[in-house]
């Protein structure tokens, strides 16, 4: 039987996926549009994708190297090569005397650069010549050269006659005598060369400085590629082609990324329905169909607001009811699985609500603001009116969220949008309220969540079981609507819900409807029937009762939260009348146990008012002539006894609250008692009034 629910879950998960998958690939997926190669669009045409051009990107990088040209640097170390030529020629004179020859001269000069620098008769001039004249020569080049060439020199030949010029200004003001400044320009003429040239390695170097400062191409999705009209170049075909927009095969991309997204957020909410508290029943295969529906409801009425603002508006994403599904399962099921299903509808419904077009940051944000908050707007089974304060409170930080992103895209924002955008916001809000208050009487019964509905249809005298109480058991019946107006002011008093306690009050003792003379506020006068039973037998038969009334409460279907109270308004109390009777009957130790309820004790805080006031109203009816003062000290008495035999340990009642509760049915009885028969006084203290605990 498990497995086959479990297999049941799994197929309705699959389901979902598959319908979510869809509903994401057909909203993402790329148009396909017939075009041929030197065609005429028939229509404007748009990237579907968001896409780099590398083609594009290479040609740029090669357009923006080609234009950064030749890089050129300055070689001074040029100018040390020419003086070293210098230095060559002037050391083949070295060691020479009257007996040398031009002839050793310019064989020694063979093996070096500097040969062929100067001709013969300069050379034997320079060899006539003393060394300190050579030397002065030797200088007035060297410096001449080294000046000219520490500037820039470039290749044309403007450039090097002018640099030629300037060093034959710089021989002229020497102290050489015309015949050595001749040999002197010539050899500058000579040396001089163009030391600013073509630098390869800095031209690469600042050719790909230029490439990586390229951004690459990119083709936006949306951006217009062809219009109307237009002749469909093979350059266009191309951006065609690579955007996905003529080829088919581009959308298996969106379609597996569809369903790729479909998967994890279904497993993620699987997930989390499998952790909660109450997967028991969130795994049950109609309340899980009924979730995955209303998911996907959601993302149809998504779908739907996207169409229109294809049509009319971008901003029709704003009309989205997005707490919907939030707002109801918050208050079906608990916190969690609505933060899940936020989590869905944040994720797919910000797509979905484009409808093809770039899911903006700002479509992302408003959708999770109003999904995420509408969470923490209300509260498990919140009451009507409240819901609808809280889709005022939605609407209101839909405004907020509206104008606050409209500002932060800075663009020019009239009057006439502000009213109009808000206008979306309020009516967003209350679609998802109309929504939630429209779907919540349906669901509320599939989900187990008691309503206010239901509990006034409970309240009816004309319900089979209140009837069968009247006719059956009249004083239990009188007892029950007491106690129903106890608990209500109570619960009214602490916060708790007070109609919940109401109707569990009407229905609270409806066991004793088994046997009703067994019980005082039956028996109108007659015989007890306790005389004749022992006191284990009276134990039991009393002890049944709560649990009697529980048996019968479903088997007509009543709520589980009445039928828990029913169950558990007496919780583990100790019978004390009976158990002191047999104590007085018998020598024998007589287990405390034997004579207590089994329980459960409270387990919320309106079990345990209802048990509170069950056994104060029982206690005070006791009393011939209460007044006031007799009725505080007899409830003081109650809430101390309860509270020392630790009947509130499993439910969220605190002390104080337990006290306020006993306030409260102070002021309630001190108008609405009523005479009431007494049991034979007790011999023991406190047994006056514990008889009426035990009911």
């Amino acid at each position: 039987m498990q497995q086959a629910k479990n297999w049941t879950v799994a197929t309705i998960s699959l389901i979902f996926f598959l319908i979510l998958g869809a509903i994401l690939y057909f909203t993402v997926r790329p148009s396909i549009i017939s075009v041929e190669p030197l065609g005429i669009a028939e229509q404007d045409i748009r990237s579907p994708i968001t896409v780099e051009d590398r083609v594009a990107t290479e040609r740029l990088k090669q357009d923006v190297a080609n234009s950064v040209g030749s890089q050129f640097s300055l070689r001074r170390e040029f100018a040390d090569q020419q003086i070293a030529k210098v230095e060559q020629l002037f050391a083949a004179f070295e060691n020479t005397d009257e007996e040398t020859e031009l002839a050793d001269i310019k064989s020694r000069l063979n093996s070096t650069e500097a040969s062929g620098m100067i001709a013969d008769e300069e050379l034997n001039s320079l060899l006539e010549a003393n060394s300190n004249s050579r030397q002065t020569v030797e200088d007035v080049t060297v410096t001449a050269l080294q000046k000219v060439m520490n500037a820039r020199i470039e290749t044309s030949s403007e450039s090097i006659a002018d640099a030629r010029d300037r060093a034959a200004t710089i021989i002229d003001q020497s102290p050489l005598s015309f015949e050595y400044r001749a040999i002197a320009k010539t050899l500058t003429d000579e040396l001089i060369v163009p030391n600013y040239v073509f630098d390869s390695e800095a031209t690469r170097q600042k050719e790909q400085e230029a490439v990586d400062a390229v951004d690459p191409v990119i083709i936006q999705e949306g951006q217009l590629l062809v219009s109307q009209g237009e002749v469909v170049t093979r350059e266009i075909y191309r951006k065609l082609e690579l955007s996905g927009a003529i080829d088919p095969n581009r959308s298996l991309a969106p379609m597996f990324g569809s369903f790729l997204l479909s998967g994890l957020l279904t497993g993620g909410f699987l997930f989390m329905l499998i952790r909660s508290k109450i997967k028991e029943l969130l795994l049950r295969p109609k309340i899980l169909l009924i979730v995955y529906g209303l998911l996907l409801l959601q993302m149809g009425m998504f779908f739907g607001v996207g169409y229109i603002g294809i049509e009319y508006t971008t901003y029709a994403y704003i009309l989205a009811p997005t707490a919907f599904v939030v707002l109801l399962l918050r208050i079906l099921v608990d916190e969690r699985v609505a933060l899940a299903s936020a989590l869905i509808t944040m994720i797919a419904g910000s797509i979905v609500v484009t409808y093809g077009q770039s899911t903006s940051f700002m479509t992302i944000v408003y959708v999770a603001t109003g999904s995420f908050l509408a969470v923490f707007l209300v509260e498990p089974k919140i009451q009507r009116k409240r819901l609808f304060g809280s889709g005022i409170l939605l609407g209101i930080i839909n405004i907020i969220m509206v104008l606050a992103l409209l500002f932060l895209r800075n663009i020019q924002i009239s009057w006439e949008m502000v009213m109009y955008l808000s206008g979306f916001a309020v009516l967003s809000a209350l679609l998802s309220i109309v929504l939630t208050f429209g779907f919540l009487p349906f669901l509320e019964p599939w989900f187990g969540v008691l309503s206010s509905n239901r509990l006034i249809e409970l309240m009816s005298p004309t319900h089979p079981l209140l009837r069968k109480l009247l006719m059956e058991a009249p004083g239990t019946y009188h007892h029950s609507m007491m106690v129903a107006n106890l608990a209500e002011s109570a619960c009214e008093a602490i916060g708790a819900d007070g109609l919940l306690a109401r109707v569990a009050s009407y229905y609270h003792d409806l066991g004793k409807t088994e046997r009703p003379l067994h019980f005082i506020e039956n028996q109108q006068g007659g015989g007890n029937p306790h005389d004749r039973l022992t006191p284990e037998e009276s134990a039991d038969i009393i002890m049944a009762h709560p649990y009697d009334g529980a048996d019968l409460l479903r088997r007509y279907k009543l709520p589980k939260e009445i039928v828990d109270i029913a169950e558990q308004h007496h919780g583990t109390s100790l019978l004390k009348y009976f158990y002191v009777k047999a104590k007085e009957e018998t020598e024998k130790e007589v287990p405390e146990s034997r004579f207590r309820y089994p329980g459960p004790t409270p387990q919320t805080r309106e079990a345990a008012v209802v048990m509170i006031v069950d056994s104060i109203e029982a206690a005070v009816r006791s009393q011939k002539q209460p007044t006031p003062e007799k009725i505080r000290q007899l409830v003081s008495s109650i809430i101390r006894d309860k509270l020392a035999d630790g009947q509130f340990k499993d439910c969220d009642l605190t002390t104080k609250e337990i006290w306020q509760v006993g306030d409260s049915a102070c002021e309630t009885l001190t108008g609405l008692f009523h005479e009431r028969i007494e049991y034979p006084e007790m011999k023991k203290e406190g047994e006056l009034h514990a008889n009426h605990l035990e009911r």
